[in-house]
């Protein structure tokens, strides 16, 4: 199953930030001032849930950098 926009369906530049997670493009989330606010609050509310050091600007959104194999043996633990 491919990934597509839940406005628009294209396959491009998709980010979990759309209501309830789904996906979006970003055209479609900063299309209005009330989806580009959807949108941030959906990504405030991912970060929120992260404690520590965060990796962003990937497809899955926002996640600990803890998890990303790039920063392994980088991080400190406390």
């Amino acid at each position: 199953m491919s990934k597509s926009c839940h406005i628009c369906t294209r396959p491009d530049d998709l980010r979990p930030y759309g209501p309830k997670g789904e996906w979006v493009c970003f055209s479609c989330a900063m299309s209005t001032p009330e989806r580009r606010r959807a949108t941030e609050q959906q990504f405030a509310a991912q970060m929120a849930t992260i404690d520590g050091p965060v990796v962003i600007g990937e497809e899955v959104g926002p996640y600990p950098a803890a998890h990303d194999p790039r920063f392994a043996g980088r991080m400190q633990h406390e």
